[in-house]
């Protein structure tokens, strides 16, 4: 077991790639700190707490700068898919709770898997495709307070397209 993990990180640290750009990847990985921790606070402070998709938006965004998938249409509008997906299966969970009273909510589940679906829909019929907007949209499915949570996950998105493109020149894509 210890030679397993003797090859893997054998490999990452000796890649020439890594040492060449150590900067790169060292001030890249700070901004994502940077920027996750500005949007962790939105959340805290408005009382959402949507993070799931956050940090996969933001390895995208930092990690692979120069790809479809970080271009800011791609980002901000996958995000937008996700909370219109997110929050209307909250709401038709909400009055199919409303129906049920029983102990048991096998429909979050159904109605969370819809919400990908639905998200993963809107994106691909619109081009607007960033594949963590999905996350976004199971956990709006099942929060009650989505509105609030989907504000707050669009603006934290939106401030890591905005540090994206004022450091555009200085990123590189990592892999």
């Amino acid at each position: 077991m210890l030679s397993v993990f003797k090859d893997i990180f054998s490999e990452s640290i000796a890649d020439k790639k890594i040492r060449k750009n150590i900067k790169s990847y060292v001030f890249q990985s700070l901004l994502t700190f940077i920027c996750v921790g500005l949007a962790l606070m939105l959340h805290e402070l408005f009382g959402g707490f949507i993070v799931a998709s956050l940090g996969a938006s933001s390895f995208i965004v930092f990690v692979t700068p120069h790809t479809n998938s970080s271009r800011s249409r791609n980002v901000i509008g996958g995000y937008i898919c996700g909370a219109v997906a997110g929050i209307l299966l909250s709401l038709l969970h909400e009055h199919i709770i409303g129906l049920e009273h029983n102990g048991l909510d096998y429909t979050l589940v159904l109605v969370c898997a819809a919400a990908s679906a639905l998200t993963t829909l809107f994106m691909v019929t619109t081009g607007l495709v960033h594949p963590p907007a999905a996350a976004l949209a199971i956990g709006l499915a099942a929060d009650k307070h989505g509105l609030v949570a989907a504000a707050a996950a669009i603006i934290s998105v939106m401030i890591l397209c905005a540090a994206r493109r004022l450091l555009r020149k200085y990123l590189k894509n990592l892999v």
